[in-house]
């Protein structure tokens, strides 16, 4: 496998699998913007495709036919284009008849948006025709309502596909060798831009992570500088009202009841808002472990970082002002925060190797009025307790933090407990890690 493919092998082996299974096969493939989908389709597979990406155009129809008609060296249906997308299933279904064909209907909701019973002919087509050939036919898509739509029960293409997959952002430690440096720029590279991978290839190494910050999110011009607003234009109308709960989040108001007053928004409409935004990736909904309670938090630091450091600056960027200067100043907080999900990522793999005390089944954070443990990692009646911090410790400031983290699971009534610390830098201790071992894993 290429190395270009970073910890995607669940889904090539889908899609290959799918791929030589003898039978017409019906795909979806969704995920947000940027996350790699067509890359993964059209690299990935490793096979000839016929790639049709749809555009907002009333003559897509015609776009396809002069693709077609180049793929099957097609004079005639160069001259003639197809004139209905009954016509379009047609020739495709012909030409499956007498060759395997993998087909990817690239940006589809633009398809059924520009001709709304797109869908409806699929299945007409699928059911009549297309279900007796050697195809793979794949439906790819960013537009998270509507690709979440095509695989709902309520889709006219329900019961047909035979396959579904969600591709979603990578995890940090699948990302941290990306680029040639080191471990410590690429956790600062995550914190910012998460797990989506057309901002890791923007990413020039070679500067330093302010100059690509200033190219990139501080410029007025910034490729990314709107990128929020853009990402929540596409799937939603009333912006505005997201914007104001997503900021809301951001700015640390996490209890519904909080949001709701932050926001301005009315309580009976806040849980339709926060369920979408949960559905779309951009916030979670929280659970104490070990206890009753809830909260949201921002699930996307692109967006975490832009409403923390990018949109309160907005004024000054579009004067053209340098901005990295009061960033700096509360940037090693912000990382404090993401260091959190980090150290979760970096305990579950050393579950998954069995490098801990026992093999957890549930890991989470625990917090219950002024109290918070940062990570507690529990299988039945034995318990790990973890601070994270996200600064150089000493032997006295390990024994510290560890004191006070036995003195809050008091509380505990666990035959097992164990407690560690997962720090920047510290002194070799049993449960004690820090960058360099995330670094080796």
């Amino acid at each position: 496998m290429s190395k270009i493919f970073i910890n995607r092998e669940d889904e090539l082996n889908f899609l290959n699998n799918s791929y030589s299974s003898q039978k017409a096969e019906l795909l979806v493939i969704y995920g947000r913007r940027r996350v790699g989908k067509t890359y993964l389709l059209t690299e990935g597979l490793g096979k000839d495709s016929i790639y049709l990406l749809a555009e907002e155009s009333k003559t897509v129809l015609k776009d396809f036919s002069n693709i077609l008609a180049d793929e099957f060296d097609d004079r005639v249906l160069e001259e003639n284009p197809l004139q209905s997308w009954k016509a379009f299933f047609t020739y495709i279904t012909e030409k499956a008849k007498e060759e395997k064909l993998l087909v990817i209907l690239d940006e589809v909701q633009y398809l059924a948006k520009n001709y709304k019973p797109f869908m409806s002919v699929l299945q007409k087509e699928w059911d009549t025709e297309l279900k007796d050939t050697d195809i793979t036919l794949v439906l790819c898509g960013s537009l998270m309502s509507f690709m979440e739509g095509v695989i709902s029960g309520d889709s006219p293409i329900y019961g047909r596909r035979t396959g579904a997959w969600k591709l979603r952002p990578l995890r940090f430690l699948d990302l941290k060798d990306y680029h040639p440096i080191k471990t410590e720029e690429s956790f600062k590279i995550y914190s910012i831009f998460g797990g989506v991978p057309q901002y890791w290839r923007d990413y020039q190494p070679k500067q330093s992570i302010w100059d690509n910050l200033d190219r990139m999110l501080f410029s007025k011009g910034g490729r990314y500088y709107h990128e929020p607003k853009y990402l929540l234009r596409e799937e939603i109308r009333e912006v505005s009202r997201y914007f104001s709960v997503l900021r809301a989040i951001a700015n640390g108001y996490t209890s519904f009841g909080n949001i709701a007053d932050a926001s301005k928004t009315d309580t009976n409409s806040l849980g339709k808002y926060l369920n979408i935004l949960e559905d779309m990736g951009y916030i979670k909904k929280e659970k104490t472990i070990l206890g009753k309670g809830s909260r949201y938090m921002i699930d996307d630091n692109l967006f975490h970082f832009w409403f923390e450091f990018v949109y309160p600056r907005k004024h000054l960027i579009e004067k053209g002002e340098d901005v990295t200067g009061p960033v700096k100043k509360d940037f090693n907080r912000y990382l404090g925060r993401k260091y959190e999900d980090v150290a979760k990522e970096f305990l579950e793999a050393l579950n998954r190797k069995q490098r801990l005390p026992f093999k957890f089944t549930k890991i989470g954070r625990w917090w219950h009025k002024g109290d918070e443990i940062d990570l507690v990692a529990v299988e039945e009646d034995k318990g790990m307790f973890f601070e994270v911090k996200w600064s150089e410790l000493g032997d006295d400031g390990v024994k510290k933090i560890i004191d006070k983290l036995e003195d809050k699971t008091a509380r505990f009534d666990l035959k097992e407990k164990y407690f560690g610390l997962i720090t920047k830098d510290a002194p070799k201790r049993e449960l004690v890690f820090t960058l360099d071992d995330i670094s080796q894993i």
